[in-house]
């Protein structure tokens, strides 16, 4: 808080300065102090201490988001949790002719209650748990806050929460898994700030899952408590109530992040849905009225005009069959019928009948009559893989186990059983993910592919960067 005035002044300047941020959400050179940098409902060594103090009450003060309204600055967001995006956001940052701001999430041991070498994990799981998200704010990129904003380098960015395996034992000493959401409440358990929002289930019988949990209305919530599940030191399943403050914080946490999706353009916000979801019905309602207009009146015409036309091929089959009477003769006993005299449209005509078959004709076999069948099947395969590019591989057995694409994205590479990475969910990330570990790939050995998505941004230069490695 101690000079932010300062740093907005430094931000407005328009200056090639370089600001680090330290972001450990205390103040941690003058004894660990609260400050607005901290999260709703942690604890700091020199805050107010009781079993009726529940810890910090505001909301984090979100320094990227202030930095952003700035609209001039380069801003970036990351941690150790993800040393490329940091690193390569860093040397961008330096590039840039304008102020820029790096806020490095930087976990505190002694002051979050840590253990001595936890700090790598406890960035990860921030990352992870939407807490702290990766962020990239670069003026050069557009002209909108959607071409501006990246949220590359955050796992599963379409999704609410990432996932996670949890093994344990069972009853009967067998090893279980289960795969469940790493929320907020995940995150902060391991963090002694907010120990005092943790206890050990009882016999309580109106348990219900935290993530479940936060997507209940606020009066749902008063007859139900949630727990996440962990693990003791036997390996064995428990569960731990999780107190309202943490479920505040998931909830602003959530807002944020959903927040800063919908400035990417990654989500459209459900106002924007319901008015463009109006055009096209309107849209959709006037072409239809249009067809109809123009189908009515197509019918229209034929009703008056067919006959006629019904009457001139007539009057030209019974001239074959007696030429004692002319086509003028028979047309003028049709058209006493009274209709209008109209002439037929240009684009209308009566196909000739085919030719007759031969007596002995044989019937069609049946594989020929069921051939035009197929022709919808086809299309349905057409339909379910449209996809005519060339998809994302890896060279496996050149595979060297670096950990290096998992770290951009543990969906889209995955592990074999030989420990070797090979493409899991190539649509689980985005093709500056799948370019972005071609180039950090000390083997050479992933090949992007491809874009999946054409509507990807900057494609252009990372279909560039691309080409070496396919």
């Amino acid at each position: 808080d101690i000079g932010f005035q300062n740093l907005s002044r430094v931000m407005a300047s328009d200056k090639p300065i370089r600001v680090i941020v330290v972001d450990t959400q205390v103040y941690s050179n003058t004894g660990g102090q609260a400050c607005t940098s901290g999260f709703t409902g942690q604890v700091s060594d020199m805050a107010e201490y009781g079993m009726e103090h529940h810890g910090k009450e505001e909301v984090r003060k979100e320094l990227a988001l202030i930095a952003m309204a700035h609209r001039g600055v380069f801003v970036m967001q990351s941690s150790q949790a993800t040393p490329s995006h940091l690193i390569q956001n860093v040397l961008k940052g330096l590039q840039q002719r304008r102020p820029a701001l790096f806020i490095l999430n930087t976990p505190c041991p002694p002051e979050w209650g840590l253990a001595d070498f936890g700090a790598p994990d406890a960035a990860k799981l921030a990352l992870e748990s939407r807490a702290v998200p990766n962020i990239v704010y670069n003026p050069e990129e557009g002209t909108t806050f959607s071409e501006r904003i990246d949220l590359e380098g955050n796992p599963s960015p379409l999704d609410t929460w990432t996932t996670y395996e949890l093994t344990y034992l069972d009853e009967e000493g067998k090893e279980q898994m289960m795969t469940l959401p790493v929320t907020t409440a995940d995150w902060a358990l391991g963090e002694a700030r907010f120990r005092r929002h943790y206890r050990p289930a009882g016999d309580e019988d109106d348990l219900l899952v935290f993530h479940e949990y936060i997507e209940l209305e606020k009066e749902e919530r008063e007859d139900v408590t949630p727990f996440i599940y962990t693990v003791d030191a036997k390996r064995q399943l428990s569960k731990v109530v999780v107190s309202e403050e943490i479920a505040t914080l998931a909830d602003e946490r959530l807002r944020h992040w959903a927040q800063l999706k919908e400035m990417a353009g990654v989500d459209v916000s459900e106002n924007m849905r319901d008015t463009v979801s109006e055009a096209l019905e309107e849209e959709v309602d006037a072409r239809i009225a249009a067809v109809t207009a123009e189908y009515e009146a197509k019918i229209a015409k034929l009703t008056t005009q067919y006959p006629l036309l019904i009457a001139r091929r007539l009057a030209e089959g019974l001239l074959k069959s007696n030429a004692e009477k002319t086509v003028a003769e028979l047309l003028e006993k049709a058209e006493s019928w009274g209709g209008p005299a109209v002439q037929a449209p240009a684009d209308f005509s009566i196909p000739s009948p085919a030719p007759a078959a031969p007596a002995d004709a044989g019937a069609p076999a049946p594989a020929a009559a069921a051939a035009p069948a197929a022709a919808p099947a086809a299309v349905a395969e057409a339909d379910e893989d449209d996809f005519m590019g060339n998809e994302p591989y890896i060279d496996t057995i050149r595979c060297t186990s670096c950990d290096d694409c998992l770290k951009i994205n543990p969906k889209v590479f995955v592990y074999n059983d030989d420990q070797q990475a090979e493409i899991g969910d190539a649509k689980a990330g985005t093709f500056k993910q799948l370019v972005m570990a071609a180039e950090a790939c000390p083997a050479e050995c992933i090949h992007p592919g491809d874009p999946l998505n054409p509507k990807e941004k900057g494609l252009d230069k990372l279909i560039k960067r691309a080409e070496p490695f396919n």
